[in-house]
């Protein structure tokens, strides 16, 4: 990509790519980083059982957490996430991070509350377009 593409492409994701280079500051600050890769001119962060893609920064993991299962899969759904940020610009935070944030509270208020994880998080949107973008098949659980 031209020095031009790549100026129009961090303005256009400027908002979220801002978040993301924070949360890069706070993930390395509690070194919580395994590796740091380039793809694509993003950077792709391996973290300790984060998983959210910002921008021009996608962190991901292998590592699940009492609320939320995450595997090797991951990487991929959050490179659907990073295809979703591309598409939508400044548009990216309020239709895909809310819903994505909204439906991982739920998840985190469903593990509590019943003392079991919910199963049912990539089934719904952003989530399960994300998945088809970076080509992320899943069986289907109950919940």
């Amino acid at each position: 990509m031209s020095l031009l593409g790549r100026g129009l492409s961090l303005a256009w994701e400027a908002p979220q790519t801002a978040l993301g280079a924070a949360m890069l500051g706070a993930e390395a600050a509690t070194r919580r980083i395994l590796k740091i890769e380039v793809e694509d001119g993003r950077l792709v962060v391996e973290s300790k059982g984060t998983g959210i893609s910002l921008g021009h920064i996608v962190f991901w993991s292998r590592e699940g957490s009492r609320w939320h299962e995450l595997d090797v899969r991951n990487r991929a759904h959050e490179l659907g996430h990073c295809q979703q940020s591309r598409l939508l610009g400044w548009l990216y935070l309020p239709l895909v991070g809310l819903p994505s944030i909204s439906r991982a509270a739920y998840a985190l208020v469903f593990r509590e509350v019943t003392g079991r994880p919910w199963t049912r998080y990539y089934e719904g949107y952003p989530e399960n377009w994300a998945d088809r973008l970076g080509g992320v098949k899943r069986r289907r659980e109950l919940s």
